[in-house]
């Protein structure tokens, strides 16, 4: 099992502006990796309710289980411990976890269940003592872009990612975490 902090800062972005970006940081088609991300909550929204997201995220050679919980702002302490494609399996198939152990400390009274999944095609370009992610995701009937930047510094790192945007005329847009999207616009489509 593997604890990290998360400092990170995101923005929607328009085609147009996702195009601009390949092309300025001279991204390729081929340095896109596939990612799944498989959400789950409890029926009674446990997670949702204290701002928490918890994922499986399926990728090519990987299988991850995340537990996500915000610290402060633009800041999130990550609980990440890898699974089989076994174990990946049967979360996908009958919604049955392994022992997690940083999962434990909830006693859930009711099963997790699958909220939503997300699609994401990401790439990933070191920038400025960061990472800069590239990011297009497609979920329920929906897509959309995004731009977010990973730092080790709050200040430092706002300042970079809001540089960026400014530099290349991209206005600040409320961006909600990429599960949030997916549920907000699940319950658009029930509504």
């Amino acid at each position: 099992m593997q604890t990290e902090k998360e400092i990170e800062f995101k923005n929607l972005l328009t085609k147009q502006e996702f195009e601009l970006f390949i092309s300025y940081f001279q991204v390729d088609d081929k340095d896109f990796r596939s990612q799944t991300n498989y959400y789950f909550d409890t029926q009674d929204n446990f997670f949702k309710d204290n701002r928490m997201g918890f994922r499986l995220r399926v990728l090519s050679n990987q299988n991850e289980l995340t537990l996500k919980r915000p610290i402060e702002e633009h800041v999130m302490e990550e609980n990440t411990v890898h699974i089989s494609d076994q174990e990946r399996d049967a979360i996908i198939t009958k919604a049955s976890f392994p022992s997690i152990p940083f999962m434990e400390q909830f006693n859930l009274d009711s099963p997790l269940i699958c909220i939503g999944i997300l699609q994401t095609n990401r790439v990933q370009v070191p920038f400025e003592n960061g990472i800069l992610f590239l990011d297009h995701s497609i979920y329920s009937q929906t897509e959309d872009f995004e731009v977010e930047y990973e730092s080790s510094d709050v200040k430092y790192g706002e300042k970079v990612f809001l540089d960026l945007l400014d530099s290349h005329n991209i206005p600040i847009r409320h961006t909600d975490k990429k599960i949030a999207r997916l549920v907000k616009y699940n319950n658009k489509l029930k509504g």
